[in-house]
């Protein structure tokens, strides 16, 4: 039970007050997840079960509060909860929960980001396997932590040109962009990548591939442009000269003999012209067979030159004595030669050599491995010997000073510098286990190093009094009683040898001169110091009473330093009679053995009242912080002075930290109640933020962008209108924001109406009909206001009135007079006119919304007809009275 439990009273997490318990589950130690849990599933105030969610380290309990809480809010406060635990992002969380947390997330978006941030490797993979959106899986191939991860996102991606030309611009890990280029066969998107991609191992891939394929257009082209040039020669000499025509009939011997010449001279030039095409031809396909020859030789020759020097740079890092630098070395070594073996036969020896080195940083690394796995066994089995060994002595009953002194140096030394060990387990095991043992030796080292120092300050006392008596032997003459006493001395300066090194050496030198010359002193010496002895006791003694009436006091700074006064004076008398030495010091060491721990247990106990203290006031202090930021301000106001007034009953702390708790609590309390001075400023803005947010909501309900309205319109906009009535009757706006914002509203709902009008027909926002209502209360207003004005007013109104409407102003006017068809007396007459008034009135203010420009002269016509028939009413001394006769009558306004 931790130190606030004491001062916890029953039943709180049952008390009707939210703030109550709000502070008992800020109170609730992390290890009672049951309990947390219980309060954050069925405690019936939304802040109380949040800050249990906070606290709440359990999966499982999370798990069911996503699945079952109503909340939007508590049920994303709870998944995020687990996306923590699933990183680890709190101290003490285990793989399992870690596992666990991740099975129960179904969220895209969270398991993405612990695939992308876990620590855990085996957590990553299983966030990766719930993972199934393309767009997603490319986003944690790019930046994902884990090499595995980010592999095994990269293989989930499939065909998708998008996603894998999205990896290889944006991913900032070589793997995942490089193995993205080498899928990408469009060249447009493999110059994007050459320019822009951010992994210079993905622009380098990209640009040898582009110099690849433009190699190969060029070879192509060449060959191609060689081909159609014999064509064309063997076209050119094939066809028959453009001179030739047909010979005319008859011809003489001789011109047929002279035509055969003729033909067989041009066919053997033809002949000759198509040998010559051929020869060209050939010699054409011959040159370019050659220079693309000399090109791949040329090639061939750079890619062995670079492809010797890379396998001598391999060979070169994997002699490097520094593991990490050679690693570093033949990974750069390494992405160069995959690029240029790739598509080259690679020269045996060359290949061997670079695989050779190859193999030679993986058993090294293989090696290191091995070697740091090793040492982290090793390291744990040190550590263990050093817990079994420090907790045997630390459950001796009678340990010693020396044991203790080292085995508490030897746990200091090694929790200050943990070493590295085979899992994180066992580290944060071996880091409590180490704490734990400082926590139990070092009171008892202090303890025992006190009890030490007390015995070597009374051993000094001890062997004063030893040189003492043995220098009185020198007054002996009977030598075996020398030696007897010589005997007794040394076996009780034995059992005193431990002493404070200053006096040690002092001590010892006077006891070995006493000694040496003890021999020839004899009686006389002894006889003379016996009075001194009894002078000595008697000075004693007198000490030892003063001890004695000093050891019951509490004025423990003087007292203590009286007693010390009092321990050096007796250091400067001699020794007293023989037999009464350790009766009188055994006294004397009493009393002051007395009042020591006494004092002592006082300085103990006011340190757990201290420490109790500075529980409360670090309790109050956590609670005004809380109440800082509040906005419930009365509340939270008489809150803050309860706990200003619990604090000034609240005892001392430790004076190193009574400041400081001080100025933590006092800091709270006046942010809070320089946050209350200004609280209406506060909540006008907030009021402000709501109209205009209620603006801003109907506004984009009427955007030119919407194509399509809301399928529910209606019922969104007159939500809207609920909520600014809600806001405008709380009042807190000045007038002039007020009116800019009414004035904001009913332009943007002016624009939906006129955006959308169909939707809102046959309703309190048709504004057609709306104003035909306004229209017919003004006619008869009107009409009443010139029945009522006199009689040539009357009868020309009544001149201007359908039968309709003066058959139904002469049946008002008779159900008034309780009669039909006779007189109507004028106190009727005008009680009638007021009641008509009134119930226009009423119509009136239930007419929806009509455009500005419409109701506002309609409005002018209204007031100025009822204000007639009221004025008339009054100057004939009619008793009926219209409240709210001069409304300013706004039909579908907002008001303030």
């Amino acid at each position: 039970m931790t130190l606030l439990d004491r001062f916890r009273t029953q039943g709180r997490h049952k008390h009707p007050d939210p703030a109550v318990r709000l502070a008992y589950v800020e109170e609730i130690p992390l290890a009672e997840r049951d309990v947390i849990a219980s309060i954050a599933r069925e405690d019936e105030d939304a802040r109380v079960r949040r800050a249990a969610i906070a606290k709440l380290m359990d999966p499982a309990a999370l798990a069911a509060i996503v699945r079952g809480e109503r909340d939007d809010a508590l049920r994303g406060q709870a998944a995020a909860m687990l996306r923590d635990i699933a990183v680890e992002a709190f101290e003490g969380v285990t793989e399992a929960d870690s596992l666990e947390a991740v099975d129960a997330l179904s969220d895209v978006r969270l398991l993405a980001q612990i695939a992308k941030t876990a620590g855990r490797e085996i957590v990553a993979l299983r966030a990766l396997s719930r993972v199934a959106d393309t767009h997603v899986l490319g986003s944690i191939a790019r930046h994902a932590a884990s090499d595995a991860t980010r592999r095994g996102a990269f293989q989930r991606i499939g065909g998708d040109a998008e996603a894998i030309l999205a990896v290889a611009m944006n991913s900032e890990h070589k793997d995942t962009a490089v193995a993205a280029v080498d899928l990408i066969t469009d060249p447009a998107a493999l110059e994007q990548v050459a320019l822009r991609a951010k992994n210079k191992s993905a622009v380098k891939r990209a640009r040898g591939i582009l110099r690849e394929t433009d190699l190969r257009a060029a070879e192509t082209a060449a060959a191609a442009q060689a081909a159609s040039a014999g064509a064309s020669m063997e076209t050119a000499t094939s066809a028959p000269p453009a001179s030739a025509a047909p010979a005319p009939s008859g011809p003489s011997l001789e011109e047929l003999a002279a035509e055969q010449a003729r033909a067989a001279a041009e066919e053997a030039e033809r002949r000759r012209a198509r040998e010559e095409a051929a020869r060209h031809r050939e010699q054409a396909a011959e040159q370019a067979r050659a220079r693309a020859a000399e090109e791949a030789t040329r090639l061939s020759e750079r890619a062995h030159l670079r492809l010797t020097e890379l396998a001598d740079a391999a060979a070169e890092a994997a002699a490097d004595p520094d593991l990490a630098a050679a690693r570093g070395r033949f990974a750069i070594t390494r992405r160069e030669w995959a690029d240029l073996s790739a598509g080259v036969a690679v020269d045996a020896s060359l290949a061997s050599r670079f695989a050779e080195a190859e193999a030679r940083i993986v058993a090294r690394e293989a090696d290191a491995r091995a070697a740091d796995a090793r040492a982290r066994r090793e390291a744990l089995a040190r550590l263990h010997h050093l817990f079994a060994r420090a907790e045997s002595l630390a459950a001796t009953p009678s340990l010693s000073l020396k044991a203790a002194d080292r085995a508490l140096r030897d746990v200091r030394t090694a929790l200050a510098a943990v070493p590295l060990l085979p899992s994180r387990q066992d580290a944060d095991d071996a880091t409590r286990r180490l704490k734990a043992l400082q926590t139990t030796l070092t009171p008892k080292v202090q303890e025992l190093r006190e009890a030490d120092g007390w015995r070597r300050w009374a051993n000094v006392a001890v062997q004063e009094q030893l040189c003492a008596k043995i220098e009185a032997l020198s007054a002996l003459d009977d030598a075996e009683a020398i030696a007897r006493e010589v005997r007794a001395i040394q076996r009780q300066w034995r059992e005193a040898a431990d002493v404070p090194s200053a006096q040690a050496e002092p001590l010892w030198r006077r006891f070995k001169t006493a000694h040496d010359a003890v021999w020839a002193r004899v009686e006389a010496q002894f006889a003379a110091e016996a009075g001194a002895r009894a002078g000595n006791l008697a000075r004693k003694t007198a000490l030892c009473e003063k001890a004695e009436s000093l050891s019951g006091s509490t004025s423990w700074i003087e007292t203590a330093e009286e007693l010390k006064r009092l321990q050096a004076e007796w250091r400067t008398i001699g020794p007293v009679s023989r037999g009464r030495e350790k009766a009188v010091w055994d006294r004397f060491r009493a009393a002051c053995d007395r009042f020591f721990t006494r004092r002592h247990e006082d300085l103990a106990t006011r340190k757990t009242v201290w420490a109790e203290n500075f529980a409360k006031k670090e309790a109050l202090s956590t609670r005004a912080e809380a109440l800082a930021e509040s906005t419930d301000w009365e509340p939270a106001a008489a809150e803050v002075r309860r706990l200003q007034a619990e604090w000034k009953t609240v005892g001392p702390v430790k004076k190193s930290r009574s400041e400081a708790i001080w100025q933590r609590f006092r800091q709270a309390c006046d942010r809070f109640f320089a946050r209350y001075a200004h609280r209406h400023d506060i909540a006008r803005a907030e009021r402000v933020a709501a109209r205009e947010g209620i603006c801003a909501e109907l506004e984009a309900l009427g955007s030119p962008e919407r194509a399509d309205p809301p399928a529910d319109l209606l019922a969104q906009v007159r939500g809207l209108r609920v909520r600014l009535q809600q806001e405008v009757a709380a009042r807190g706006v000045d007038p002039g924001r007020a009116r800019s914002l009414d004035a904001r509203f009913t332009a943007a709902l002016g624009a939906v109406i006129a955006r959308w009008p169909p939707l809102f027909s046959d309703t309190d926002l048709d504004t057609g009909a709306n104003r035909k209502r306004m229209e017919a209360l003004v006619g008869r207003m009107e009409d009443l206001a010139a029945s009522v004005a006199g009689p040539a007013a009357a009868a020309a109104g009544e001149a201007a009135l359908s039968p309709t409407v003066r058959l139904a102003a002469m049946l008002k006017e008779a159900l008034a007079a309780n009669t039909i068809g006779g007189k109507v007396d004028d106190d009727s007459r005008w009680r009638a006119a007021t009641e008509d008034v009134r119930q226009a009135q009423e119509s009136w203010s239930r007419i929806g919304l009509v455009p500005d420009e419409i109701r506002r002269p309609l409005t002018d016509r209204f007031q100025r007809a009822t204000r007639r028939i009221v004025d008339a009413a009054g100057r004939a001394g009619g008793s009926g009275k219209t409240a709210g006769a001069g409304s300013s009558g706004r039909p579908g306004g907002a008001g303030r």
